[in-house]
């Protein structure tokens, strides 16, 4: 299976493991063929939510992340 990568930037803030829990959450509630995992982004304090998943959902991903907007974490969350 064809398997496609996206990114999702979670932003270096104190509360940012409860925002990639939830943003993981939300991924795989969407996408239950989808596998996730944290990974060091391009600076030093970036963490990324790296998501596969199969390249027939690339169109059901576009619109889910339309919904899902950016992901923002208030802070103390």
């Amino acid at each position: 299976m064809i398997r496609i990568i996206k990114h999702i930037i979670v932003e270096p803030k104190p509360d940012r493991s409860a925002c990639s829990a939830r943003i993981e959450a939300a991924v795989r509630a969407t996408f239950p063929e989808a596998t996730t995992e944290i990974v060091q982004g391009l600076l030093d304090d970036d963490l990324v939510v790296e998501v596969r998943l199969p390249l027939a959902q690339l169109d059901e991903w576009r619109a889910a992340r339309a919904r899902w907007a950016d992901f923002s974490c208030p802070e103390g969350e």
